[in-house]
């Protein structure tokens, strides 16, 4: 087997090379979020959070108020039960 690299590869400039390797790489990940290192930003970025919960809970809370005097009976808020409480249950009941 040949030692060193091939000679279409030797002829070829290094730049073109790179190039060659990346069009056959395929497609990236997603854009990445890079962590802001000024602390002004970091300060929007908490109140811009902070803003955007406040605002999704006022409306999930005006939802349910609309939707409580709509109907003649009242709405009860149901939560999610507890993962391990389900994995516990499904083991006795197999055996």
């Amino acid at each position: 087997m040949a030692q060193g690299r091939p000679k279409a590869a030797a002829k070829r400039p290094k730049a073109a090379a790179a190039a060659a390797v990346r069009s056959t790489r395929g497609p990236r990940k997603g854009g990445r979020t890079i962590a802001p290192k000024k602390l002004r930003v970091i300060q929007q970025q908490k109140l811009k959070k902070r803003l955007e919960v406040g605002i999704r809970m006022r409306i999930e809370q005006e939802t349910v108020q609309r939707a409580q005097g709509a109907l003649p009976k009242k709405l009860a808020l149901v939560t999610a039960p507890k993962a391990g409480k389900d994995k516990d249950r499904a083991k006795k009941g197999r055996g």
